[in-house]
């Protein structure tokens, strides 16, 4: 049983994902059983348990994918239960064709369809006429990542949404290893990592943040296919600083106080304690409206609102009750 890369924790939220493969206990020659558990945070409020039965045929594409590939599986979960179906094949080598239906998922009960065409070549790096297929595509794969200002905080890379691609090395970290470790290609849109099939847990640090900038996620899991790239987007939002001082109610400052920002949603929170001079200090915090605290109290002010209009630092001044 082989765990996949849980996303860590932080003060403000989390984000989590979780995959248990039984895949290598083969019932016969390309045929496999599989069991996941996924779950988005680690009070598993979503979460989704999937068993299921997948076939590979014995006969490959001359780029090494299978020409067939189906997948039948049954889903319980959170949102509820249903099947889950996949069927895949390789039109010519590099070009798969696959389709798919989920009757459930991670966050919603509706059924959903899609066909898809998918490239399984290198197609993002380019190919060489002295590239041979069959040694560059058939037992590497690898990871392309992307970065980018999600200025309006939908998670999807819009039209006129730049891509940051500056000092991949102090940003990105795989498998808890310096990513100069696994030769970054860097290009102006994309850091490329060539890499075995296999999964891999991408993480990013805080120093390599852009200023005022930070992404919503702290890791992923990244499952690696031999003869493709897998692409992972990630995100940044705008961050947002609190800082100010805590009195008490003839105006002294409070020395050891918690102050504590909340966001309504219950989901993501930062606290800061006070200093001699009764200063506080929030960092990371990301768009939204936020209940102040004190010693679980309510500040005064008692909320506040993050927007895109509102200033990266900010000085707020806290009364204890």
């Amino acid at each position: 049983m082989r765990q996949k890369p849980q996303c860590k924790g932080n003060e403000l939220g989390f984000r989590s994902e979780l995959n248990y493969n039984l895949s290598r206990r083969f019932l016969g020659d390309g045929y496999s059983v599989l069991l996941s558990y996924e779950t988005r945070n680690l009070q598993q409020r979503d979460n989704l348990a999937t068993i299921g039965w997948r076939y590979r045929s014995k006969a490959r594409s001359q780029d090494g994918s299978y020409l067939w590939e189906t997948l039948l599986g049954y889903g319980l979960g959170s949102q509820g239960s249903g099947w889950i179906a996949q069927l895949q094949t390789t039109i010519i080598p590099g070009l798969l064709l696959r389709g798919r239906y989920d009757g459930v998922s991670l966050t919603s009960n509706e059924a959903n369809y899609s066909l898809e065409l998918v490239a399984s070549l290198n197609v993002q790096e380019g190919v060489t006429p002295g590239d041979r297929q069959s040694d560059r595509f058939r037992d590497r794969g690898g990871i392309l990542i992307q970065p980018f200002f999600d200025r309006n905080n939908n998670r999807i890379l819009d039209s006129g949404e730049d891509i940051y691609t500056e000092n991949p090395e102090l940003l990105l970290i795989l498998n808890n290893q310096p990513i100069q470790s696994f030769r970054p290609q860097v290009q102006g849109d994309r850091i490329g990592l060539r890499l075995p099939p296999g999964t891999y847990r991408l993480d990013f640090d805080p120093s390599g943040f852009p200023l005022d900038w930070q992404t919503v996620d702290e890791a992923y899991g990244v499952e690696v296919v031999a003869g493709s790239y897998t692409l992972v987007q990630v995100p940044l939002v705008l961050s947002y600083t609190l800082s100010g001082v805590v009195t008490d109610a003839e105006g002294n400052p409070v020395a050891g106080a918690r102050v504590e920002a909340i966001r309504v949603d219950g989901e993501q929170r930062r606290f800061s304690v006070t200093n001699g001079a009764g200063v506080y200090y929030l960092e990371q915090l990301p768009q939204g409206t936020f209940t102040l605290q004190i010693n679980q109290e309510p500040a005064q002010p008692e909320t506040i609102t993050l927007d895109e209009d509102s200033e990266p630092f900010q000085e707020l001044n806290l009364r204890s009750p």
